[in-house]
């Protein structure tokens, strides 16, 4: 657990990263490039930096797509390097481009540091109705928007503050170990992930890795600016512990959940579980991001992407499973049935096509799979998560959002218009998300109640439901 009395130093951080946010004015340095001793503006963007100069109608051997790599930049502010400067747009005699990472000079990411990584955010945004919460204290206040996780034995802390006049807002995290770049980077980002799909926001666009020599972490020795995917803010989270929150029209039902002191958010030690699963899985942390982006796609895209990240979480939960799901379950008797029929298919059909004699060995390698209801129904059951009669149809009914059809999911037996489609579109989005949840958190130990987001959105999808509003796992 972090030491209560170590104090975050944060009004250093605060100045570096406001000096950037403005035109910055310096010279370009690298004596083996065209850009030598070019005087450049660095503008800061919501993503990154553009970079504007004036090339003088000099013949620079400069053009639109070039990529310059390590130019030191220097201006009164610091001395960094861009790891590049990409070229981008030419209007004679100005060139602009975009720097998306730089770092101050002398740092290298293959050196040991204690190591703080800052998100500047549009606007505020907690986690203490989702996660656990922990205090710290800084030299600008005490909070508790703070939680933290133990990653491969390192503990990582992150948290939100706000600068000295509550103007601008941060999400940051730290740990207490040493370690390079990579091993930082790393575990932060598998935090990050696991708070973005708790909250529902994912920080990204850009951020700032701060590096210390001292765990005190108060002398900053260097910073490295990095550029990184979009700010995700959806609309949904798969949990709340406020069900004022969520059943804004529905007050007694949220008053007797509220009375019953029967919501809870994940711990420290469930949070930890779920961080150091997308650290040791790429696929995992691959299918968190894609429902995250799911939850912020239009009604054409949503079901279908959270089909796939369902896919890819069956397969990861049943893992070595598979066989007992099989069926036949003696690995020696399936191998002996596709020699078998390996040995027909060449008797029988030697004269057909190539490729097609290709396609239907493959079809007999393939003989002893389980079937792809089986398959994504197989992790409710190893999980002991009870399946309703609507989940079960909606699982039967991805294969059609897969091949892109609209599956007739409120049984009109008419041709559906455009607006009854998007209402089935929508429900099949929040069933899948909500199942996606189940799964989810039930993996990582929790055993609460999350957001049952298919009756919760029932108005909008005009499909009654008598189910919870919360389901309890």
């Amino acid at each position: 657990m972090k030491n209560k009395s170590k104090i975050l130093y944060h009004v250093e951080i605060l100045k570096i990263i406001q000096n950037w946010s403005e035109s910055i004015k310096g010279k370009m340095i690298k004596s083996d490039s065209p850009l030598d001793g070019i005087d450049a503006s660095l503008n800061y963007k919501r993503k990154g930096f553009t970079i504007e100069f004036d090339d003088g109608y000099k013949p620079l051997k400069l053009d639109v797509g070039q990529r310059h790599k390590k130019i030191a930049f220097e201006s009164p502010l610091s001395n960094v390097v861009f790891e590049y400067v990409w070229l981008l747009h030419h209007s004679p005699p100005f060139f602009s481009g975009d720097v998306d990472f730089f770092y101050t000079k002398g740092y290298s990411k293959k050196r040991e540091y204690y190591y703080r990584l800052v998100f500047v955010l549009d606007k505020k945004f907690d986690f203490h109705y989702q996660i656990e919460e922990t205090g710290y204290t800084s030299d600008l206040v005490w909070s508790r928007t703070g939680t933290k996780a133990v990653i491969d034995g390192d503990e990582l802390t992150a948290y939100t503050f706000t600068d000295s006049g509550h103007a601008n807002n941060y999400f940051a995290i730290e740990t207490d170990a040493k370690m390079n770049y990579d091993t930082f980077s790393n575990k932060a980002f598998a935090l990050k992930n696991a708070v973005g799909y708790l909250t529902g926001f994912l920080a990204g666009d850009g951020g700032y890795f701060f590096a210390y020599q001292n765990k005190g972490m108060k002398n900053i020795s260097h910073y490295y600016y990095c550029s990184f995917r979009d700010t995700i803010r959806s609309n949904y989270c798969p949990l709340h512990t406020n069900p004022y929150s969520v059943l804004h029209d529905k007050r007694k039902i949220a008053e007797k959940l509220y009375n019953k002191k029967m919501l809870k958010p994940v711990s420290l030690e469930q949070l930890s579980n779920l961080a150091n699963k997308l650290y040791t899985s790429l696929e995992f942390a691959g299918a968190l991001i894609l429902m995250l982006e799911s939850s912020v796609a239009s009604l054409l895209f949503m079901p279908g992407g959270y089909a796939i990240a369902l896919e890819t979480l069956s397969d990861l939960i049943i893992g070595s499973d598979k066989l007992k799901l099989a069926p036949i379950k003696d690995k020696s008797k399936s191998k002996a049935l596709r020699k078998v029929l390996l040995v027909v298919l060449e008797n029988e059909c030697s004269t057909l096509p190539f490729e097609d004699l290709a396609v239907l060995k493959t079809r007999i390698e393939q003989i002893n799979q389980m079937t792809n209801g089986e398959r994504l129904k197989a992790p409710f059951t190893k999980l002991g998560i009870k399946l309703l009669d609507k989940d079960i149809e909606i699982l039967k009914s991805r294969n059609d959002f897969l091949h892109g059809r609209i599956p007739d999911i409120s049984k009109s037996n008419a041709e559906l218009n455009i607006d009854k489609k998007n209402r089935d579109l929508y429900y099949a989005s929040m069933r899948f998300y909500t199942l996606l949840n189940m799964l989810v958190l039930k993996w990582i130990g929790f055993d609460n109640y999350i957001i049952n987001y298919a009756k919760l959105r029932e108005d909008y999808s005009q499909i009654k439901m008598k189910e919870p509003y919360y389901r309890k796992l």
